[in-house]
């Protein structure tokens, strides 16, 4: 079974967090009392962000276990 890091972790509930203000901003559960347009404009960018936080966390490459033992930055 694969290790969870914490860095995955702690990036996976920033999405969450994220699109489910998006969402609660966007359908009006979260009532601010402020203009219609400022709400939907930040529920929006915190949806997008969200989303990109997740994609950007579940495509991120895997560190190879063979990068320690090369040295292909330091050849010249």
């Amino acid at each position: 079974m694969p290790t969870f890091e914490a860095s995955k972790l702690t990036a996976y509930a920033i999405a969450v967090v994220s699109i489910s203000v998006g969402v609660g901003l966007l359908t009006g559960l979260l009532g601010y009392d402020v203009p219609p347009h400022f709400r939907y404009t930040f529920g929006v960018v915190l949806l997008l962000m969200g989303i990109y936080r997740y994609v950007v966390t579940r495509f991120r490459p895997k560190p190879s276990k063979w990068r320690r033992f090369t040295n292909v930055d330091e050849e010249e």
